[in-house]
């Protein structure tokens, strides 16, 4: 059977966008079937968006499957996993907003993300999420993200078993980034 990938875009952000499409593409060329899973972001929570996508997998049914996520779409897979069990995760730039991280927020990044969305991240703990990982993860950051985003990777990648760390060179929080696309290009497996 050919592998599947599902691919998740950042907040706010569509598979439609060239970024996306490109990276869809680099799986394609490794024999993958590519799924593009759109979440709808407005007025929404990350619980609604992890049921949303879970939903989506789970009308499909597969068996062997991987996701890629950047950011929002990173937390999502890593939270779909205990209900999803996939074979491998692509998490690039994991956002730094579990239940952990919450403290260590400023004002201005609790603003953007929402008073909503922020109460709800309480109902995920990276510690809890992180010890029910068990296949192989790739864990993608850029070389000039912010400290929360760069913590939080180095975190998951010390906590994940089988997992690879893969700092993206002079690229801040920009999937659509050359060198972020390259190092995701070179990591398809």
């Amino acid at each position: 059977m050919k592998k599947l990938i599902y691919i998740i875009p950042g907040c706010g952000e569509f598979t439609k966008e060239k970024k996306y499409q490109r990276v869809g593409s680099f799986f394609k060329k490794k024999g993958y079937f590519v799924k593009y899973a759109d979440i709808k972001w407005k007025y929404r929570t990350m619980s609604d968006y992890v049921r949303e996508f879970e939903a989506k997998v789970l009308k499909d049914n597969p068996t062997n499957f991987s996701i890629l996520g950047f950011s929002f779409g990173a937390m999502i897979a890593f939270a779909s996993v205990i209900k999803l069990k996939p074979k491998k995760l692509f998490l690039c730039s994991l956002s730094p907003y579990f239940k952990e991280d919450v403290f260590k927020l400023k004002s201005w990044q609790k603003k953007a993300v929402g008073k909503k969305r922020i109460q709800d991240v309480e109902n995920f703990s990276f510690k809890k999420l992180v010890k029910n990982i068990n296949c192989k993860t790739f864990l993608f950051v850029g070389e000039k993200e912010l400290t929360l985003v760069t913590e939080r990777v180095k975190e998951a990648n010390k906590k994940i078993r089988n997992s690879k760390l893969i700092i993206v060179p002079n690229t801040k929080h920009d999937f659509g980034n050359e060198n972020y696309l390259r190092c995701i290009k070179d990591n398809v497996v």
